[in-house]
């Protein structure tokens, strides 16, 4: 897609963002949005057809005009926001710049910022001031693992094609076997998923028969087939994720119980690294201090869990199950063999 092409993907982008704010302030005629975005009727028409898929958009006709405005009674109401709000407001805004998705041409990064600025300045003097003061005492350690600015036509395509329930053909590369093969896909979410600090879509892989997430990244084609596809109703993004995704890596849930020692024993009895994470058993030294401390928890097997465990060695040991010891084992010994190689 050409340079030129993107950027009026983006213009539709933001002008699709623009229209709802606008019909949620009050009811607009068709006349009156073409003048505001300097694009003729028929544009204008298009777009809210586009819109009228998602929201309950209403048209009528006023003498010659035709009005657009939101159904079911809905009327907009600035929101109360107190201090508290205000602060996740804007530990969202750091997380997002952080992440770099501010260079994408989506809804979720540029525009982002754009309409959260129109906010701040629509706001009481007294109220951004509150946020410039909030802004210095909240804050993001998030940090992008790649930077996601040249692919902003690709993550646009896929954004789009979720959005509309379009199935994609890609070419895909895999880091693992160094292959890259074209699949058959539907995409059901753009994600930043931030253990791995990477760009995720997640969607229905038709060559295994499940739902997987692959690296934006590592996307080298795609296109839309013409074909729609139905996103399953129960899918829930977070819900899938804690179940089948840990520390970054796609898996099939495993149960595991670990124990810590030491410093790392005190460090685990304060975290919760994961909703299903339980505490079996602990034992204090002569000052009262966790001295070990042993958990449970059901995430998803593979390299994503064997690097939690890696990076807390030596003061962690595997408990459950005995094939996931043996492949800690495996992995210490493969590594020390590399290294008295390269000696």
């Amino acid at each position: 897609m050409s340079p030129l092409h993107s950027h009026n993907r983006g213009e539709l982008t933001e002008r699709l963002i623009r229209i709802l704010f606008l019909l949620a302030e009050r009811p607009h005629s068709q006349r009156e949005l073409a003048q505001l975005f300097d694009v003729d009727s028929v544009t204008i028409r298009r777009n809210l057809n586009e819109l009228s898929r998602h929201y309950f958009i209403l048209d009528e006709m006023e003498g010659r005009e035709k009005i657009y405005r939101f159904g079911d009674n809905y009327e907009f109401r600035p929101p109360n926001l107190t201090p508290g709000e205000l602060a996740t407001l804007l530990l969202a805004q750091q997380a997002i710049g952080a992440t770099g998705l501010t260079a994408f041409g989506t809804p979720f990064g540029h525009y982002g910022y754009t309409l959260l600025d129109k906010v701040r300045a629509a706001l009481p003097r007294a109220l951004r001031n509150k946020l410039d003061t909030l802004a210095n005492i909240f804050g993001s350690a998030t940090v992008p693992a790649k930077d996601y600015s040249t692919f902003t036509d690709r993550i646009d395509r896929l954004t789009n094609a979720a959005m509309n329930s379009r199935r994609i053909r890609m070419r895909y590369h895999t880091l693992h076997s160094g292959k890259t093969k074209e699949r058959l896909f539907d995409p059901y979410t753009v994600y930043f998923d931030p253990d791995g600090a990477t760009l995720k879509v997640i969607g229905f892989d038709h060559e295994r028969q499940g739902i997987i997430p692959f690296s934006v990244d590592h996307i080298e084609w795609l296109q839309e087939t013409g074909e729609s596809f139905i996103r399953p109703a129960d899918f829930a993004l977070q819900a899938f994720l804690t179940k089948y995704c840990f520390n970054g890596i796609h898996g099939e849930p495993l149960t595991v119980r670990l124990r810590a020692h030491r410093t790392t024993a005190r460090v685990f009895a304060e975290r919760q690294f994961h909703p299903s994470q339980v505490e079996i058993e602990r034992t204090t030294d002569a000052q009262g201090n966790v001295a070990t401390i042993t958990i449970e928890m059901t995430v998803a097997q593979g390299r994503g869990l064997e690097r939690f465990i890696l990076s807390w060695l030596p003061d962690v040991e595997v408990l459950e199950p005995p094939e996931l010891r043996g492949r800690i084992r495996a992995v210490l010994h493969e590594s020390l063999q590399q290294r008295e190689t390269r000696e």
